[in-house]
């Protein structure tokens, strides 16, 4: 499919009381977080991860990397979190349209000698 075709990230589907339970667990975390590794942290402990797909940012299923929902679902604007925890280092994954993985420690370079 090229970048053209792209259809945007469609909203999460669950149920109230799903909804609600995912919610509960979330925002705790997001709300709590100083920095984006301890985010990042605090999601993987969990089993869940931050990435971007199709181009929006979303939480995912560390174990398959499924979406599960976006920051709207979540009550969240990305503008708020990177005022308070500054820009998010993301890796670009190969191959896909506009999707990356949020990195807890941004990567070093060496120096050339």
């Amino acid at each position: 499919m090229s970048p053209s075709t792209k259809t945007a990230p469609q909203p999460a589907s669950f149920d109230c009381e799903t909804a609600a339970l995912l919610r509960a667990v979330m925002l705790p975390l997001f709300h709590g977080a100083q920095t984006w590794a301890e985010l990042i942290e605090a999601m993987q402990r969990r089993g869940y991860g931050l990435a971007f797909r199709d181009g929006a940012f979303c939480v995912i299923e560390r174990a398959g990397g499924q979406r599960l929902c976006g920051l709207r679902f979540l009550g969240l604007a990305m503008e708020d979190l990177v005022t308070r925890m500054g820009r998010p280092c993301v890796l670009a994954r190969p191959g896909t349209w506009a999707d990356g993985d949020l990195l807890s420690h941004p990567p070093t370079r060496s120096a050339v000698h």
